[in-house]
């Protein structure tokens, strides 16, 4: 049997919004002492996922960089000259 494989953007404006949008309700809640009422995580376990999402996101920002700065790393073989 044959699989099917679909290519999709899976990263636009409007799933980094909603991500964004997540994280802020996160916020707003940790920061007016609501968080044990829209999440069943601990704080310990809350702050071990946060800690992960920004480690994600500082070295996914780091690899971008890095990938720009590299850019084109193809080997080129240039003829030696007869003069030399």
């Amino acid at each position: 049997m044959s699989s099917t494989h679909h290519l999709q953007l899976l990263f636009n404006d409007a799933r980094m919004g909603n991500l964004m949008d997540t994280l802020d309700e996160l916020h707003s809640a940790a920061s007016e002492g609501r968080l044990q009422e829209v999440s069943t995580l601990t704080n310990a376990e809350m702050i071990g996922w946060l800690y992960e999402l920004v480690y994600t996101a500082t070295e996914t920002m780091a690899e971008i960089q890095r990938s720009e700065v590299q850019g084109d790393t193809t080997l080129h073989i240039v003829a030696k000259s007869e003069a030399s």
